[in-house]
């Protein structure tokens, strides 16, 4: 008889146990979404970007997730003119006392795909705020005309005339080392609609790299620009359905 309760026992621990694990899992916080969005910006004169990513985040913590860490892919084609690039190099920058010397691009469009960070505070349900920062992939864009100007010896424009490109790949440095290429870095707040779709309303900034035909005494071959935009979007809850059944459990 002994035998027998302490094998019911036994099962009974067992099953409550997966119970519990699977309760676990039915409760942990994930988010897959699927974004179409647009910025602006005006700093001197209009620039602009369309874009698409998806990401996925998983929830920290066993109880109530305030915050979610993740990643995602992103695409993003952006336009602008009549800017001018600065030297990209922190150590040539610094040999030229007289201030960064520039080139000026008529026009500007290039396209990216970057892989990026994603992490999120849950506010309450239905708000949500997101931080995202690129880390690194490639760029696409046709070759376009710049005026190269230094401050030392040729300030007056037109300049020298160059050609420049896209720098190829993309990298984030953050502040540890230098960055390379086009490297996106957005805030924005989400706000759920419905069950399926969500609004997004924030600020952005895309750092911009070119990479000239030819080796510039005391500058390179880099000059990159920073650009600050407003972004909105419409987001899709991939897993919507889940997030219904799961909401059935979570008090937040």
């Amino acid at each position: 008889m002994l035998k027998k309760l302490l094998l019911l026992s036994l099962c009974c621990g067992f099953i409550l146990s997966s119970e519990a694990q699977n309760m676990r899992r039915i409760l942990k916080k994930r988010t897959a979404e699927a974004c179409v969005n647009g910025s602006v910006g005006y700093y001197g004169n209009p620039h602009w970007s369309a874009g698409a990513n998806i990401h996925y985040l998983h929830g920290i913590g066993r109880k109530k997730q305030w915050f979610s860490i993740g990643g995602g892919l992103r695409a993003l084609a952006f336009s602008t003119k009549k800017r001018s690039y600065n030297t990209s190099s922190y150590d040539l920058k610094a040999l030229n006392v007289g201030g960064a010397d520039t080139v000026y691009m008529p026009e500007v469009q290039t396209n990216t795909l970057n892989a990026y960070i994603a992490m999120k505070l849950h506010i309450k349900r239905g708000v949500d705020i997101f931080f995202t920062t690129d880390i690194a992939g490639i760029n696409f864009g046709d070759s376009k005309s710049g005026y190269f100007r230094s401050y030392e010896t040729d300030p007056i424009p037109p300049g020298t005339k160059v050609r420049s490109e896209p720098y190829a790949f993309n990298y984030n440095g953050g502040y540890f080392t230098e960055s390379y290429g086009s490297i996106m870095s957005e805030l924005y707040g989400s706000f759920r609609l419905n069950e399926v779709l969500k609004w997004r309303l924030g600020l952005n900034y895309y750092r911009n790299e070119y990479k000239m035909d030819r080796n510039i005494p005391m500058n390179g071959k880099r000059f990159s620009q920073g650009h600050f935009m407003v972004m909105t979007g419409l987001a899709f809850d991939i897993r919507w359905h889940k997030t219904v059944e799961q909401s059935r459990y979570l008090l937040y």
